[in-house]
């Protein structure tokens, strides 16, 4: 829901921008420029992209909103509490699985741990699975930064149909005033473009791409932790490992080693 904040923030300052030109909402909304724009862009992706990409901008607001900040701080408690259980880690981690608070990254590895596979082809496995899941996340990217080059294009496409329109007016004995709305009608065109790709696709980009980020920073984590748990690693040292992944203010201290302030 804070996403929305944004989209909500964007359609208010504009109309009150446009409430302080004194000029009313309704001269604002032309059905030409709207076709070129829109529709224009529509046809571009329609061009660019398979039917799968289509049905991915329509359902793209709603991935936005699921898109949710990965909980480090219970995942690292989670991993220095398996690091910990040196003697009866299999039960504890056959246990973990049935925890639906856990990332799904993270259930993959501990099932692959109970699969006794080598060290090696565990790494391998869990470093690809963060590729390819990062590569399927810069799709999303992709798809919103190359479809945010083309509205600003129809835009001044519909621009330009507007002034060939508005030449002819003049070329037929149009008067100032016919030749001012006229003119304000031709570039609302390009107002439309630079509002949809700026306000709309831009920001859904940026969005994808700092959800990407921290997907990958945070399974970097998760395989740093499995990695030394299949190591056997101590679980002071994969607890001070794992926090490292997070501010001061975060870190956790689920052995509590840690030296506490006095008042």
């Amino acid at each position: 829901m804070y996403n929305l904040l944004g989209f909500v923030a964007a359609v208010f300052f504009v109309y009150t921008a446009l409430s302080s030109l004194g000029v009313s909402s309704e001269f604002y909304f032309d059905e030409v420029a709207f076709l070129v724009v829109f529709g224009g862009t529509l046809a571009a992706m329609i061009i660019s992209f398979p039917f799968s990409f289509l049905l991915r901008f329509f359902t793209a607001p709603l991935q936005m909103l699921r898109n949710k900040r990965p909980d480090l701080i219970y995942s690292v408690e989670v991993l220095v509490r398996v690091a910990s259980q040196s003697h009866n880690r299999r039960v504890f981690l056959k246990r973990l699985l049935g925890d639906k608070k856990i990332d799904v990254f993270l259930k993959e590895g501990v099932e692959l741990y109970l699969l006794d596979m080598s060290r090696e082809d565990f790494k391998n496995i869990l470093t690809e699975r963060i590729y390819r899941s990062r590569q399927r996340d810069e799709e999303w990217v992709n798809l919103f930064r190359r479809l945010a080059k083309y509205p600003p294009a129809f835009g001044l496409v519909g621009t330009v149909l507007g002034l060939i329109s508005l030449m002819r007016t003049v070329g037929d004995g149009a008067n100032a005033a016919q030749i001012g709305v006229n003119m304000a009608l031709a570039l609302i065109a390009t107002l439309y473009g630079l509002a949809f790709a700026n306000f709309v696709l831009a920001p859904i980009a940026e969005n994808f791409q700092k959800s990407a980020e921290d997907q990958k920073v945070f399974r970097e984590l998760l395989l740093e932790g499995l990695l030394m748990i299949f190591d056997d690693g101590d679980s002071l040292a994969v607890q001070e490992m794992l926090n490292s992944y997070l501010s001061p203010r975060q870190r956790v201290d689920i052995l509590g080693v840690h030296i506490k302030e006095s008042a």
